[in-house]
């Protein structure tokens, strides 16, 4: 700490020197406009460099603007002083107080910046993290803990959305929740290892102890390894349902337009540009994405589903052309008790 205030005071000084002996407005106020001119073109000149230097001389140029800002206001408390002759505001008193308060600003303000961040991010209240909290999504009632990898939208969607591994985001929902408003458009289950998902975010509360009743808790608090095939969706979303909305016409449309290769087992395959869509012979089918990689060597599906005339579901999930007829089968079981463990 010495090592720092020994480096960062002498900028401070010089810039406060600079301008605390400006007595006279007509001096003072154009070399303050000056001090900020070639500050702003110093702070620019040090933030487009390169190199390991970078950080110490942003440093030294910020408490130089700190000292030239001190300055600059001490001499207008001196000014201020003559012409009310307040004995108080003499230069005697004004310059090693303001001198002091100055350099000691950029502490305050940082440990007051900090002390916010730490109660913005400060863990909900145990009743928040360890209740259900009701929600409605369309005409269902469900109820949602705050776990990870869920993510919810709500009627103002892009404005009023919350991430449940996040405590700032679980707070709001909580309040939102047992105010009884929290009324969603989406409901959203993030499962996947990679890559919108870092470990951090399992190492949530909800992830202290098992929960059976989830058929997803142990993805949500466990990434998937990325060479993993799971029978469940690694990701899924059930929605409102605009009315008279075909989630799936678009896919159908591909497919139609291109000749299938049809399997021994019945599965037929559509190729369209980058997109693979494979269909079951009982209709149900997917879009699939092949990433040809060693890291991936899986089929990244994505089918839709009505769950009822007010909600749609739709899933991502990891398969191959050989799994794929039992294997979407189970995932979309899955995909629905998802969802159905959610209902009170």
């Amino acid at each position: 700490m010495t090592h720092f205030l020994s480096f960062i005071l002498p900028p401070y000084a010089i810039g406060f020197l600079a301008l605390c002996f400006w007595w006279r407005w007509w001096l003072l106020v154009p070399a303050g406009i000056v001090a900020a001119a070639l500050a702003k073109f110093e702070y620019a000149s040090v933030t487009a460099a390169d190199g390991p230097g970078l950080a110490l001389g942003i440093i030294l140029v910020v408490f130089m603007m700190i000292g030239a800002t001190s300055g600059f206001v001490a001499s207008g408390l001196v000014l201020i002083g003559r012409a009310t002759r307040l004995q108080a505001l003499r230069a005697i008193y004004v310059l090693p107080a303001v001198f002091i308060l100055g350099f000691g600003s950029y502490f305050a303000v940082t440990w007051t910046q900090q002390k916010i961040r730490e109660a913005r991010y400060a863990p909900p209240a145990a009743a928040c993290l360890d209740n259900l909290h009701p929600a409605q999504i369309a005409d269902v009632e469900i109820a949602i803990p705050i776990a990870p990898g869920i993510f919810l939208y709500g009627e103002r969607m892009n404005n009023d959305h919350y991430i449940l591994w996040s405590n700032p985001d679980a707070r709001a929902f909580c309040g939102e929740a047992d105010g009884g408003n929290a009324t969603l458009k989406s409901v959203v289950f993030m499962l996947d290892g990679s890559p919108a998902r870092r470990e951090m975010e399992t190492k949530r509360p909800f992830c202290s102890r098992p929960h059976p009743e989830y058929p997803w808790a142990e993805m949500a608090c466990h990434l998937i390894p990325t060479d993993a095939i799971p029978d469940k969706p690694v990701k899924m979303t059930v929605s409102v349902k605009a009315p008279g909305f075909d989630p799936s016409v678009r896919e159908r449309e591909a497919m139609s337009k291109n000749q299938a290769v049809v399997a021994s087992d019945g599965l037929r395959t559509y190729r369209s540009q980058n997109d693979v869509y494979l269909q079951r012979p009982d209709g149900y089918f997917a879009r699939c994405r092949d990433y040809r990689s060693k890291s991936q060597p899986w089929l990244y599906c994505t089918a839709t589903e009505e769950l009822s005339n007010k909600l749609a579901m739709s899933y991502d999930f990891r398969t191959t052309a050989e799994l794929f007829i039992n294997q979407s089968a189970a995932v979309a079981g899955s995909a629905r008790a998802i969802f159905n463990s959610l209902k009170p």
